[in-house]
């Protein structure tokens, strides 16, 4: 699995206090992660309730704290070229339930 980020993201995340930045990391690292290795991207298995993702047109959101704060980040899946097909997850934008911008 590799990751990228937008500039928007780098931007919104800079912006967060340290210990909200931590417990996304945390639920990155412990929730996320292990879900894509099991498969939760394909449907092979189901996203732990814990993330509470669900898909807006084609963007994904995850809540990361479900209160105070009430943190969410944005996401893409895209796929890398070639015979590795490997998944790619674009983080998109951070913080918290304005992120819902149009």
């Amino acid at each position: 699995m590799k990751y990228r980020r937008t500039a928007e993201f780098g931007n919104d995340f800079r912006k967060l206090p340290v210990e909200h930045r931590k417990m996304f990391q945390e639920v990155v690292f412990d929730h996320f992660v292990p879900a894509l290795a099991q498969g939760a991207h394909t449907g092979r298995v189901p996203w732990p309730r814990r993330l509470r993702i669900h898909k807006i047109d084609e963007v994904y959101s995850l809540t990361w704290s479900f209160s105070s704060p009430d943190g969410r980040a944005l996401f893409t899946f895209t796929v890398e070229e070639g015979e590795s097909g490997e998944p790619i997850v674009t983080w998109l934008a951070i913080g918290y339930h304005n992120i819902y911008r149009a």
